[in-house]
């Protein structure tokens, strides 16, 4: 590296001397009209230079382009090479598609929730960005012509097709940011007043659920072991602490009964689950009906709906398009929605079983988007199993496949502003910081970095995109793994958003383009500051953010 960047400054200084010699030399010399070959003294011009000769500003683009990125090359050495950093970390950083730095990173490795990304990739690749959910009412056609005296014989027919946002209003309100999701209510308000038009007061059936579109009795994969480890593919803690819902193709809010009032990470433990997710979606519906004025005699069941041929619709709700969903699902890492997006994508191909989808997205990463899945293991959807792999090189092709205007990178939190990363604090450094190597001191960000962080108790992962001021795409990625790591205090989260290595490495990449006020701070470039090492303590609780 130092080497190079001699080479580098040696040219540079080169350039600069050839630019001032000849501007000096063009600023003496005048045309005689007379005669185009003769050249005359004029004597000292009066020239303004607002930027100094020796300036990285005034060489060439083939001279800049060079330094710049060794000054990004060395500022993102010193994020990861401080002594604390975990021998297992992959990292791979791109400047407009072109490799600017690669280590390890063809070594597959836990992502925790960069798991997400490939999730949101197959799903927007496989269904489209504006595919919607439908979750719709049925009653018998033959019952609805067989009505008389305001009673309708059999069952209303609530039919769930994966909907993973499907939310009551008491549900969505809890949250401290607006919050995509599909109004169960209105669902409600459509299948009563359907009713009462055709002179129904009284159902003698019930509400009964039809989750059959995902059919198997899959509501979480604690339960499932993986061999040869012999160990289950989520630990029971993540069930116990509502780290993901229940799963069915007809989940009502993430799949709880009951709820507290505010939605932050605090007290999120008190959610309530549902034991049978279908179920109690077809009881809130019961209760929703009778409070608009319609009678609902039996108890709501579950059940399989006739065929469509036989059902007449009372009412529909159609869910927002996938990129808004996978935003909800990227951006405040939501587990739930990542694992219903999981057995969508597996029920578009051969089967909605965890074992069957994520053998889907092996397909899908190979065949449709022509990504290499060597040594990849794909355990879950969301990231929390241990025994998924992935490799730096997998994530940052996936977002540099996407690029910076794509459902898939916009979707992606905002530093210090949305989602997982509001309370993230990274720190841009300035163009003049250059006598700090790491690049770490000076203003906040102020160009947008969409990101995507994991961690669980041994991974610290964080994956994204920035456009610099002067245009160019940075894409990066990086995984550590160690026992034990968010112990270290090195690498503990700050408020649950970002540690100080994703902070260190946002602000690396969001300092870009990087160029010294002269050439002179490229051949003495001051030494760089001790890391600073955050001593707080940490819970230690698996987070799958």
């Amino acid at each position: 590296m130092a080497r190079m960047r001699r080479i580098l400054v040696s040219i540079l200084l080169a350039a600069l001397a050839t630019t001032a010699v000849g501007s000096y030399v063009q600023a003496r010399r005048i045309n005689a009209d007379s005669d185009p070959g003769w050249v005359s003294d004029a004597g000292p011009p009066e020239m303004v230079v607002s930027t100094p000769l020796l300036n990285v500003r005034r060489t060439p683009s083939w001279l800049s382009g060079p330094v710049t990125e060794a000054r990004l090359f060395e500022r993102l050495s010193g994020v990861a090479d401080l002594p604390s950093a975990p021998p297992q970390t992959c990292r791979a950083v791109y400047r407009n598609g072109e490799l600017v730095m690669s280590e390890q990173a063809g070594v597959p490795l836990v992502p925790s929730s960069l798991m997400k990304i490939v999730t949101a990739a197959v799903i927007l690749e496989t269904a489209g960005p504006e595919a919607t959910f439908t979750t719709e009412v049925f009653v018998r056609t033959a019952d609805l012509s067989a009505a008389a005296g305001g009673v309708l014989a059999g069952d209303v027919y609530l039919v769930g097709r994966g909907d993973p946002v499907l939310s009551t209003l008491s549900y969505i309100r809890r949250f401290p940011e607006p919050m995509v999701h599909t109004d169960f209510t209105d669902l409600a308000v459509q299948a009563a007043a359907s009713l009462r038009d055709r002179g129904i007061s009284v159902v003698e059936g019930s509400v009964l659920a039809d989750e059959s579109r995902f059919p198997e009795a899959e509501r979480d994969y604690s339960g499932q072991i993986v061999q040869p480890s012999n160990q289950p593919i989520w630990k029971q803690s993540y069930v116990n602490s509502n780290q993901v819902g229940p799963l069915s193709a007809l989940l009502l809010n993430d799949g709880y009964v009951s709820f507290p009032a505010s939605a932050d990470y605090a007290s999120r433990r008190e959610n309530v689950r549902a034991v049978d997710p279908a179920l109690h979606a077809a009881q809130v519906l019961d209760g929703l009906i009778e409070a608009r004025g319609i009678r609902i005699a039996a108890q709501a069941s579950k059940g399989t709906a006739p065929p469509l041929s036989e059902l007449h619709s009372l009412g529909s709700v159609e869910s927002p398009p996938m990129s808004e969903i996978v935003a909800r699902m990227l951006r405040y890492s939501d587990n739930t929605t990542a694992e219903m997006l999981l057995k969508d994508i597996g029920r578009r191909f051969s089967g909605s079983a965890r074992a069957e989808a994520v053998t889907d997205v092996h397909d899908v990463l190979e065949r449709l988007l022509g990504v290499s899945t060597t040594g990849i293991v794909i355990a879950d959807g969301s990231g929390l199993s241990l025994h998924n792999r992935l490799t730096c090189d997998l994530i940052a092709g996936l977002l540099l496949r996407a690029g910076p205007d794509s459902p898939l990178v916009s979707g992606l939190a905002v530093v210090g502003e949305s989602g997982t990363l509001r309370e993230c604090e990274a720190e841009q450094p300035s163009d003049e910081a250059v006598a700090d190597s790491s690049g770490l001191t000076g203003g906040a960000v102020d160009q947008p970095v969409w990101a995507k962080t994991g961690t669980l108790n041994d991974v610290s992962a964080l994956a994204g995109v920035t456009v610099a001021r002067n245009g160019d795409v940075l894409t990066f990625a990086l995984i550590s793994n160690r026992d034990g790591l968010i112990f270290d205090p090195a690498w503990q989260r700050q408020a649950l958003s970002c540690n100080a290595f994703q902070e260190d490495l946002i602000a690396a990449a969001a300092g870009h383009p990087y160029g010294p006020s002269s050439a002179d701070a490229l051949l003495h470039p001051q030494p760089a500051r001790a890391p600073v090492v955050d001593t707080g303590t940490d819970t230690g609780t698996d987070t799958g953010q």
